[in-house]
């Protein structure tokens, strides 16, 4: 039997499919791709540590990491998703960096007259509808006002903007502020004033046949745009600070630090810091992302510390006997009067590995009085209380 060639249709179809799974395939790639803010992005933080002063065995230290970013890059069609702060220490600082409160930010804000109207819906459009009518009708003065109105509300500068951003213990490595969420009731609350001032002047025209119909529909339509700028969980609202453009920014997150444990040599950690915006919060992304901030710390020494300890020990003078064992008791300078003869064995172990040792005492050398060797002698130690020191 002679097998038959695919189709012309077959062949388009399996094209078909192929551009199909490509097309679909690229769009869940750059969906998941975030936008970073800023091209310059610099952090620092408060520790203070250098190479030569590094943090040793510090607990909860207030530390508080700074975000700046200069150069904002340029705006983006269809700006979408969250603008989140971030700091994200290596692994060895796991659950060792916590939130100490909110994130401040300082920034200013622009919004493109574009996304501003399509933040207010069908107001501006039938504000273009309602001016030349109230023309006709002779009515200057309230075009001037609703003419200044609008172009108020169509200004895309928003100001220079302060505020806080919750802050999030994202993973135990990852802390990550919310700047949309502090960022939209300001955006919201600031166009609502615009809108009312509209609303103020609309409401006060006189309604004729003209434009009655156009009124009513302006005033319903200004009402409706308030009402859901008002609501924080509104698609509008969220689109309106998604839609946003940061200048310069800077963002402060006040967090707590302990050493890590288990070094066994002087460590630097390189934490890294950025502002960027997603629709799908990929903590493996955040490698691309922002700048480096150092914080060091040390691994800690064990040493003992021999400088309070006796150089010899004086028992003073005594007749030779050879019958009865005798006790001696070494006195400062030899002499009972003055108080028995002390020291002290510290031992300092800063180290946060594991610790685990004992202090033993050997004696190398026979006693000596004078140049003559002691070959029986007995030393007895009396030890006072330890103290522990952390």
């Amino acid at each position: 039997m002679k097998k038959k060639k695919p189709g012309l249709f077959y062949k388009i179809g399996l094209i078909g499919v192929a551009i199909f799974l490509f097309l679909t395939s690229s769009n869940m790639i750059v969906s998941a791709v975030s936008l970073d803010l800023f091209s310059n992005t610099q952090v620092s933080n408060t520790s203070g540590t250098t190479v030569a002063a590094p943090y040793l065995n510090v607990t909860n230290k207030p530390v508080t990491f700074t975000i700046n970013g200069a150069t904002a890059i340029g705006a983006a069609v269809g700006r979408t998703g969250v603008k989140y702060a971030f700091i994200n220490v290596p692994t060895q600082l796991t659950g060792k960096v916590q939130k100490n409160g909110d994130a401040n930010v300082d920034t200013t804000v622009t919004v493109l007259a574009a996304d501003i109207k399509a933040a207010t819906g069908t107001v501006l459009d039938l504000v273009s509808t309602l001016l030349p009518l109230l023309s006709t009708l002779g009515l200057t003065s309230t075009v001037t006002s609703l003419n200044n109105a609008i172009t108020l509300l169509n200004k895309e500068d928003f100001g220079r903007q302060t505020f806080v951003a919750p802050v999030e213990q994202f993973s135990s490595t990852l802390l990550r502020a919310d700047i949309n969420q502090g960022l939209l009731p300001i955006l919201t609350n600031a166009l609502i004033l615009r809108l009312q001032a509209v609303q103020t002047i609309v409401a006060g025209i006189t309604s004729v046949s003209l434009i009655s119909t156009i009124l009513n529909n302006l005033l319903s339509s200004l009402t409706n745009t308030i009402n859901t700028l008002g609501n924080a969980n509104s698609t509008v609202s969220k689109n309106l600070v998604a839609a946003s453009i940061l200048g310069t920014t800077t963002v402060s997150f006040p967090t707590l630090v302990s050493s890590p444990t288990g070094l066994t040599q002087n460590y630097t950690a390189a934490i890294r810091g950025g502002i960027f915006q997603t629709d799908n919060f990929d903590v493996q992304l955040l490698s691309s992302y922002g700048g480096n901030t150092n914080i060091y710390f040390a691994a800690g020494a064990l040493a003992m510390k021999s400088e309070l300890l006796p150089s010899n020990l004086n028992f003073g003078s005594h007749p030779i006997q050879t019958k009865n064992d005798e006790t001696w008791n070494a006195y400062v300078g030899g002499n009972s009067a003055n108080p028995l003869q002390t020291g002290t064995i510290r031992i300092d172990d800063t180290r946060t590995i594991a610790k685990s040792w004992q202090l033993k005492l050997a004696q190398t050398s026979n006693w000596l009085n004078g140049q003559k060797s002691l070959t029986s002698p007995r030393l007895g130690i009396i030890t006072g209380n330890l103290n522990n020191i952390y």
